[in-house]
């Protein structure tokens, strides 16, 4: 007996905790994902977007590029599908996938950092972009998976804080240094430095088992976890009926028409700002990205706070509701004003305000998704939740561009209200945060 105890403490050393037996080791390990995963999204929608502009870009190029770079994380439904159906279950049920998606990003810096396009590449910046994004939203997918596996019930508000506040600082972290290097070394210094962050934060994660003896590499000894046999899935058939089944109820789609509608300030700040602040305004790129750095730095720490507070103050339900209304408030604002401007004041206090209660509404809306999750078909299931709003927020940045060469950057803020008020209404009426009315799990 005690030569079998030697023999298997021997082939699955404890010296570091499991993901899932360990609160702190969760965290720090789905925070530092959360925060690899701003590295696409503060490269494509703050750095480049403004050097882009700054270049001479118009805004509808600068939209294009936006729409074409984001989209990928419209289609997580079918990453969340492939990956409850395949794992590497010796590894736990997301973790191979997490591992393989961050050599993925990492090879894709490297072909950035290789070809070193120019600001007039904007075709090969956005297929570089494409796929670095492609990669982060398969990270994306997993990390979500895995949250909902193996974070119990009662973290998951604060886990959610966590992961949007430490994805904000990602964006902030990218987007200074980049908009920096950009202007000054360009962009195959830019990819390096990158390439370099994302390798040495993977390594951190990579050390942590999903569960307890499981393998830490592919030629590591261990074996699947009774969970891991029990919620992977062997066929198609339950995934697809379960996420069809949990789409076609009435109040999801109005959930999720009411998270699409959401992101439409997001759209604005992705596509639109950029030209607004470089070409409008007559700043340089560096301030931008600076700005946009600041701006996602104050986010993070609102994240941290506001909705834990929000939902203890007033409920889940009242939290995304009052947050809708003032979003769309500080939009209708921000378009009336706009011919009256006499400094960047008003741009920087309604940009700052705006992106940071999108990001609050974003953290509430997803602690519904998650609660409203079967955890057997978790990664499709939630992918689902998530891949609307997305496909929403890159329509809309891709074709912003012709709203404001129509129109005017006053009329693009007064649209962004009137789909945030519409988003609103969904929302009223599909009760979201309501736990008085959870509907069930799909089966």
């Amino acid at each position: 007996m005690e030569q079998a105890i030697a023999t298997k403490t021997k082939a699955h050393p404890t010296t570091l905790p499991t993901l899932s037996e360990h609160r702190i080791a969760r965290f720090a390990a789905i925070v530092v994902l959360y925060f690899l995963q701003g590295v696409p999204l503060g490269l494509s929608l703050i750095a480049l977007p403004a050097w882009l502009a700054e270049a001479g870009a118009t805004p509808l190029e600068v939209g294009a590029f936006v729409g074409v770079a984001l989209l990928p994380w419209s289609t997580k439904l079918f990453n969340g599908l492939l990956m409850d159906r395949y794992a590497y279950k010796a590894m736990g049920r997301r973790r191979g996938w997490i591992l393989l998606s961050q050599g993925l990003m990492v090879a894709v810096l490297i072909v950035m950092m290789v070809t070193a396009p120019g600001a007039g590449d904007i075709a090969l910046l956005s297929v570089l972009c494409f796929a670095l994004n492609l990669c982060a939203t398969f990270n994306d997918v997993a990390v979500d998976g895995m949250t909902i596996d193996i974070v119990p019930e009662t973290e998951r508000t604060a886990i959610n804080s966590f992961m949007f506040a430490s994805q904000a600082a990602g964006i902030a972290a990218c987007s200074f240094l980049a908009g920096q290097m950009l202007g000054s070394s360009g962009i195959a210094s830019t990819a390096l430095m990158l390439t370099a962050l994302v390798a040495c934060a993977s390594l951190f994660v990579s050390v942590f088992r999903e569960r307890p003896g499981e393998r830490l590499l592919p030629w590591s000894q261990g074996q699947a976890s009774l969970e891991c046999e029990e919620r992977q899935h062997d066929a198609w058939w339950p995934i697809v009926s379960g996420v069809l089944c949990s789409l076609l109820a009435p109040r999801t789609l109005l959930f999720l028409l009411a998270a699409g509608c959401a992101c439409a300030y997001l759209a604005f700040a992705d596509a639109v700002n950029p030209t607004l602040a470089v070409q409008k305004l007559g700043w340089s790129s560096e301030r931008y990205a600076s700005l946009g750095a600041l701006i996602n730095i104050i986010a993070a720490g609102f994240g941290l706070v506001i909705p834990m507070l929000a939902e203890r103050l007033l409920g889940l339900r009242w939290s995304i509701l009052g947050q809708l209304a003032l979003l769309a408030l500080l939009a209708v604002i921000a378009g009336i004003s706009l011919p009256t401007w006499q400094s960047d004041l008003p741009f920087i206090a309604l940009s700052s305000a705006m992106y940071i209660l999108s990001i609050t509404l974003i953290i509430s809306s997803i602690v519904w998704a998650m609660r409203i999750c079967n955890p057997a078909i978790a990664a499709s299931q939630f992918a689902l939740f998530m891949a609307v709003p997305n496909f929403s927020r890159s329509l809309m940045s891709g074709n912003s561009g012709w709203l404001v060469e129509g129109a005017g950057y006053g009329a693009a803020y007064l649209a962004v209200a009137g789909m945030v008020a519409l988003g609103f209404m969904f929302a009223w009426f599909a009760r979201v945060g309501d736990d008085n009315q959870l509907p069930l799990p799909a089966q």
